[in-house]
């Protein structure tokens, strides 16, 4: 047993006895603690180091390029206009078709693979007319649109590209509009589910 002092309020000192047993136990839990708390550091620094090197063997072996299976995020329609007021011929965008969903054709007797895309347009900014043939003809550009994705099996798009794929279906809408054309198609969302 030992003695510890304490101040008690009235400003006089007492003792009062301490079991040191306890006292001894309480340090071997200490102990235990710090030994966990270190061994919990050790497997956070392994496990950081696991990541970052994974990343960068995946970075190393692809050349630092994003795979086949991910596409190159198309501009938002912010974003095209902004760009286009520093040019002579400054677009607006046309955004209200959504997300289409469209099956490709099938190959060799299956079914095709579906498809989610979201598509949208940019025009001539000025052209207060052609916005309005684009909200009128709005179910015929969604028919364009499932009709080309429909001719085609998901490997002969992904042979195309996204930027061929993008002038046919700009080509076939344009056929169709007669107050004027749309400059370009974008997708926000182009996605194949398997």
């Amino acid at each position: 047993m030992g003695r510890i002092k304490f101040r008690h309020d009235n400003g006089k000192y007492y003792a009062r006895e301490q079991d040191d047993r306890r006292y001894g136990r309480a340090k071997e839990d200490d102990a235990s603690l710090q030994l966990l708390n270190k061994l919990l550091i050790i497997i956070l620094i392994v496990m950081f180091t696991i990541f970052i090197g994974g990343t960068a063997v995946a970075l190393a072996r692809n050349g630092g390029e994003l795979s086949v299976k991910y596409r190159k995020v198309d501009p938002s329609p912010k974003q095209v206009v902004n760009s286009s007021l520093k040019s002579k011929q400054s677009v607006s965008a046309y955004t209200d078709l959504g997300q289409i969903r469209t099956v490709t054709k099938g190959q060799d007797g299956q079914s095709g693979t579906l498809l989610v895309v979201a598509p949208w347009f940019s025009y001539p900014a000025s052209d207060i007319q052609l916005y309005e043939e684009l909200a009128q003809k709005e179910k015929q550009e969604k028919s364009i649109i499932i009709g080309y994705f429909s001719s085609y099996t998901k490997a002969e798009l992904m042979e195309m590209g996204e930027q061929k794929i993008k002038e046919g279906i700009r080509a076939k809408i344009n056929e169709q509009l007669v107050m004027g054309q749309i400059t370009s198609v974008y997708f926000d969302d182009y996605m194949f589910f398997e």
